[in-house]
């Protein structure tokens, strides 16, 4: 009997034939909407956007993000614990962005950095005590 005429065996991972895409064909054919954004997009947008804000002495305009650091930082000042807490989160992982950024590793430094590493990991290697288990053999 041909394998062409063989009755197809549906089971784990073989859908029936009837239920099977066809050649071609997408599983979403609409798939999604040409235009629509993204979730990040959109945060970044809104985020960007600007607002007056009403300042000591004057107004001025901020874009939300700003306004939200401005609300967060006089919170925390204000004595809110939670607004500390995630102000000075926030203030670190800014400040080392900013002092990864300052002095990048050139390609020469960063080779050295690794050599230097492999080498101690050498010494130390050769500085451990090799064990045995002869003395557990002795006893036997």
């Amino acid at each position: 009997m041909p394998e062409q005429d063989a009755p197809y065996e549906v089971g784990y991972a073989k859908p029936p034939k009837a239920g099977q895409f066809a050649k071609g064909e997408s599983g979403n054919p609409k798939g999604r909407p040409k235009g629509s954004k993204n979730f990040a997009n959109v945060v970044l947008r809104e985020a960007r956007q600007r607002v007056r804000v009403n300042g000591p002495g004057r107004v001025r305009s901020v874009t939300k993000l700003e306004a939200a650091v401005i609300q967060l930082n006089n919170k925390a000042a204000q004595g809110d614990l939670r607004a500390q807490r995630e102000l000075f989160f926030l203030v670190h992982r800014a400040e080392d962005a900013i002092n990864s950024e300052a002095a990048p590793l050139s390609p020469h430094e960063m080779d050295q950095r690794v050599i230097e590493t492999i080498r101690r990991r050498m010494e130390r290697v050769k500085a451990e005590p090799v064990s045995t288990n002869e003395s557990s053999s002795e006893g036997e």
